[in-house]
């Protein structure tokens, strides 16, 4: 039977979630706790990728078992999986579900402060410049809206079949410790994410104009974005089906 997991996990140590030979990743310690609880190796499927040093609040995936052996998975991969990850939930998944091709839409929040906090720094970005035009930014984030070719904000190399996504919501919020940017689409390229923040961010500064986000969708043209955000800010906050 196929079960749905849904994982959180600090992605600090991790070289990201793919499994990967003599690197920890968190598929592989997934799948090392399954296989001390079942004594063979299981395969574990995510819902995509995060990058190296990106978290996730609710990463989903799935795996196929016997259905005399998920009780016995719960309880002990629970107890096995290291600090860094948690098993939030554990569940009989719904006719033909995929974890990956299953998925409509993902939700991340790059999250940025003004200044360092031992116990946020790990989650956040330490923006070196205390202030940012927040109205700018939120009128930039606006202009992502819709389906539009998101070449030009993906990371260099990558090689993907097709460079369209459907952002169906982008936000930028304030608070007294710093920023959030909120972004939600049908898929997500590589670095998409941390491009599109720094982005935003030299918005802020004034060093570059909102309407270069429209600019870069048309154009492909990645000379024009902002620098790529460190990973610590960045987190998978939801998957949907």
């Amino acid at each position: 039977m196929r079960l749905m997991l849904v994982l959180e996990y600090d992605g600090t140590d991790f070289s990201g979630w793919q499994r990967q030979k003599d690197r920890r990743t968190v598929q592989g310690v997934v799948e090392a706790a399954l296989e001390r609880v079942l004594g063979r190796r299981i395969a574990v499927t995510g819902s995509g990728r995060t990058d190296a040093g990106v978290h996730a609040e609710a990463q989903v995936a799935h795996l196929d078992l016997a259905e005399a052996e998920t009780g016995r998975v719960e309880s002990g991969l629970r107890g096995l999986l290291p600090p860094d990850v948690a098993l939030l939930s554990l569940e009989p998944a719904p006719p033909g579900f995929s974890a990956r091709f299953s998925a409509v839409r993902r939700a991340y929040e790059y999250r940025i402060i003004r200044e360092k906090h031992p116990l946020r720094s790990r989650y956040a970005w330490v923006c070196p410049w205390r202030q940012l035009d927040t109205a700018r930014m939120a009128g930039a984030a606006s202009l992502s809206l819709g389906r539009a070719g998101w070449r030009g904000f993906s990371r260099e190399g990558s090689s993907n079949r097709t460079w369209v996504s459907e952002v169906v919501s982008a936000s930028v919020g304030e608070t007294p410790s710093g920023w959030t940017f909120g972004i939600e689409a049908d898929r997500f390229l590589r670095g998409m994410v941390r491009l599109w923040a720094g982005t935003l961010v030299e918005i802020g500064r004034g060093r570059l104009e909102p309407g270069v986000v429209r600019t870069i969708l048309e154009t492909g043209d990645r000379g024009l974005a902002g620098p790529s955000l460190p990973a610590c800010g960045l987190t998978l906050v939801r998957v949907e089906y």
